[in-house]
């Protein structure tokens, strides 16, 4: 038996030695489908299959704030709810608080930024992570007065201090203090960014665990589940700290607006794997991706299968011959059944090199995760996913001519090597349909990938709710030594924001505490003034913001009522707030809020009460496709200056140049001081479209290669049917046929299969735009103008293909085929 084998195995392989074009044909089209389906699983293993790189994985959660009554599902964490789950929480085994903080660093020359995280001790025993040199900081050190020491990355120990081995023990400068270097962290180690350079203590003050500051979101957290528990567990643990703080908070002043919170917006905790958390949203568009990579393998595979049913008529002299020899139906079969394997096997190798080339594609459109540690490559499993496409792939093309063997009318056929026997309806059915099939597939990758380009086009006409036009954005964080006090942070605010207006190039500057279309997100509970506490709108959550009188200016955000910030705003004036329109409709209703006054909680507890007089246009923050704006209230950056806050310039000069001159400003008041994020905010704007518009391109090359591959397949069904009825071409022409007759003929023919693949095509775009419906914006799932384009483009196409075979039906000289016959 194993004989027989191997002499089938080298039979096949001298049989499509012997026709090189065909067998290259082949092997290019199933390799280019093989390797893309590896190039895609790679990024789904690598990102939703692998676990992450900490020991028990499969128990980390991400934890965070919920207000589910305004829609709002992370508002972040403030440091008195991370301390009640870790108290009061069962299922945690341990957890952890931090958050992102960037820090100055000035060993060597030029000051840099680098991105850093200021965590709670217990981040590393969450992990369950170890430094690689040193250790990591401990609870005592996370305690006011004692949290100068710092965590490096391997990363920045290799590239700024010469990966020295005698590194820890040594004082570091960070933002104008010396830390002491305990620890650096394993290469391998990535959490929660890969930008993530340093890691410090987060050493809180009494305040910020008050129950004051609750509301106050700016940190995240995550946690370990004990073994048995659940992530529903958690979550009810976290409703019954709500419940017992309610009580708790009962007719006390020390958080006012809890009850409001929880009774307006449903406030609570929520938890959900670390894992999902980390993948995001990108979880849905690599299925996405797959499924479409799986469409090219079917239409690839029909495509292959067209092309041996043809080469099987081809060769039912030599199949004849065999069986007339004495040759079973069942030892014929499995030679093609082995043909079929050796073409699969090396389209499989060669997808292999095209995988390589799509994976440094994935990594070079980011959708690889290596931002957040995920790691994507020809592993065992990717490799085992290919040979599965490679049996998978041998037994549908393969199939298809046993199958056709499988008749008797094949048999008698192939016996006697009649001539006209390929050329029956019976014959010309199979490959009728495997056409059909590559046409209605094609149409559905071109439809689905049509409705996400409609989509994202109709995200790009959408306003922000702001100009982006020429302005370009710089961050500054000033240190917090160095500007301890108030006076000095808004000293050092207006002397360079009047340096910077004064640039060459420069029409109009401003300065505000957080960018649109960044990762700054600030949000903190308001109070209307006159409304009982007990009053839902009494106690809001809304985005602070700070900002000067060029702000909207500068960005063009139309003021709608009121006034806007200016010069006489300071912080010997009335305390003032600008609020935006989402605030106002939501707070004050038909009111006017002009000259009422809102407050906002400080550290302490107290209220603040500021005088409203201007009301702008709301923006968008995040993405275009946000639906509803978050209220939103702007207080003067004189008045309550930060130390972290953005350059916003209008200019006609290019970033680079602006950010030379910028840089030189700086210097003059600070030469430790550097600047970064230097971009024009149209790019921070089209940056927010990345996550639709890479899917996007990658469909729409697969589609491309889908559309190529079917009308390959139509001109490859009518080319054969014009070269196997040349005589009755000839006959017909003969008799008085004209050649516009024939070529209407063949046009025809390839008509009929291009309008039943389109129909099927078109029910199959129905389907799949409604399972995309959640990746659409502004596009009805059912959208014709998307439907009726593909549909033309492809019969277009098709059409085309057509032509060519026609065009040579229509020139067959009468008396050649005559003669041939």
């Amino acid at each position: 038996m194993l004989s027989s084998l191997l002499s089938d195995l080298r039979l096949s392989t001298r049989t499509l030695l012997t026709r090189p074009g065909f067998s290259l044909a082949v092997i290019t089209t199933l390799a280019l489908a093989i390797g893309a389906n590896t190039a895609v699983f790679s990024a789904m293993e690598g990102r939703l299959l692998r676990p992450l790189p900490y020991p028990d994985s499969e128990r980390l959660v991400y934890i965070h704030n919920t207000y589910p009554k305004r829609g709002v599902d992370d508002s972040g964490n403030t440091v008195p709810d991370y301390l009640d789950r870790r108290e009061h929480a069962a299922a945690l085994e341990d957890s952890a608080i931090y958050y992102d903080y960037s820090y100055d660093l000035a060993e060597q020359g030029t000051p840099m930024r680098v991105a850093g995280i200021s965590a709670s001790p217990s981040l590393f025993t969450t992990l369950g992570v170890q430094a690689a040199l040193g250790r990591t900081f401990n609870e005592a050190e996370a305690v006011l007065g004692n949290e100068r020491v710092v965590v490096l990355s391997h990363a920045l120990w290799r590239n700024q201090f010469a990966a020295d081995p005698e590194m820890v023990g040594r004082d570091i400068r960070i933002s104008g203090q010396r830390y002491r270097v305990v620890g650096v962290m394993p290469e391998s180690f990535t959490f929660p960014r890969r930008e993530i350079a340093l890691w410090v203590p987060f050493a809180w003050t009494d305040r910020q665990k008050s129950d004051a500051m609750r509301g106050f979101e700016f940190a995240q957290s995550i946690g370990r589940l004990k073994p048995g528990a659940s992530i529903d567990q958690l979550n009810a643990q976290f409703d019954a700290i709500v419940a017992n703080n309610l009580q708790r908070f009962a007719g006390s002043t020390h958080a006012p607006n809890f009850a409001e919170r929880v009774s307006s917006g449903g406030f609570s905790g929520r938890a959900r794997s670390l894992h999902k958390q980390m993948v995001g949203d990108v979880g849905a568009t690599l299925w996405m991706l797959q499924a479409a990579v799986f469409l090219l393998l079917l239409i690839a595979c029909a495509n292959v299968a067209n092309l041996l049913l043809i080469r099987f008529a081809a060769r039912r002299h030599e199949l004849g011959m065999r069986m007339a020899l004495g040759a079973s139906r069942l030892r014929i079969t499995r030679q093609l059944l082995i043909e079929g394997g050796v073409l699969a096997t090396a389209g499989g190798a060669a997808g292999i090199v095209v995988a390589f080339a799509g994976i440094g594609l994935i990594r070079w459109l980011q959708l690889d995760g290596a931002e957040h540690g995920f790691r994507i490559g020809i592993s065992l499993p990717v490799v085992g996913f290919t040979l599965a496409a490679v049996v998978m792939s041998a037994l549908l093309f393969a199939s298809v001519p046993a199958l056709a063997l499988g008749g008797a009318g094949a048999l008698d056929s192939l016996s006697a090597g009649g001539r006209g026997s390929v050329g029956r309806h019976a014959a010309r059915l199979p490959r009728r349909v495997l056409v059909v099939l590559q046409i209605s597939l094609a149409v559905a990758l071109l439809g689905g990938t049509g409705l996400l380009a409609h989509s994202v086009w109709r995200l790009q006409q959408v306003s922000p709710g702001f100009s982006a036009e020429n302005v370009v954005t710089a961050s500054l964080n000033l240190s917090r030594e160095k500007y301890r006090d108030v006076a000095d942070t808004r000293r050092f605010n207006e002397q360079l924001m009047a340096a910077v207006r004064a640039l060459p190039g420069v029409i109009v500057a401003g300065s505000v505490g957080q960018l649109p279309f960044s990762s700054d997100y600030g949000s903190a509970p308001y109070f209307v003034e006159g409304k009982p506490t007990e009053d839902a709108a009494g106690g809001e959550i809304g985005n602070i913001q700070v900002a000067d009188h060029d702000y909207f200016r500068t960005l063009q955000i139309p003021l709608l009522r009121g006034r806007g910030f200016d010069t006489s705003d300071s912080t010997d004036a009335l305390p003032v707030v600008i609020i935006d329109q989402a605030l106002a409709q939501r707070s004050f209703a038909d009111r006017d809020p002009l000259g009422l006054r809102i407050g906002t909680a400080g550290v302490d507890g107290a209220i603040s009460w500021l005088t409203v007089v201007g009301v702008v246009q709301s923006i968008k923050t995040q993405q275009l496709s946000e639906q509803a704006s978050s209220p939103t209230f702007y207080m003067p950056i004189q008045q309550s200056p930060p130390r972290i806050f953005r350059i916003v310039m209008k200019s006609q000069l290019a970033p680079h140049t602006l950010a030379a001159q910028l840089r030189e400003a700086v210097a003059k008041f600070d030469p430790e001081q550097p600047i970064w994020d230097v971009q024009s905010l149209a790019a921070r704007v089209d940056a927010s479209l990345n996550s639709r518009r890479t899917p996007m391109a990658l469909l729409l090359l697969f589609a491309g290669v889908a559309l190529t591959l079917s009308a390959i397949g139509v001109y490859g069904v009518l080319a054969h049917a014009v070269a196997q009825r040349t005589t009755e071409i000839g006959v017909r022409m003969a008799l008085g046929g004209s050649r516009a007759a024939i070529l209407r003929w063949v046009l025809a023919e390839g008509g009929r299969l291009l309008a039943v693949g389109l129909a099927v095509g078109a029910a199959l775009v129905v389907v799949l735009g409604l399972q995309l419906r959640t990746h659409l914006f502004e596009v009805s799932p059912l959208d014709p103008l998307t439907l009726v384009g593909v549909m033309l483009l492809v019969a277009t196409v098709g059409l085309l293909a057509c032509w060519i075979p026609a065009q040579r039906a229509a020139g067959i000289s009468p008396m050649q085929a005559l003669r041939e016959n």
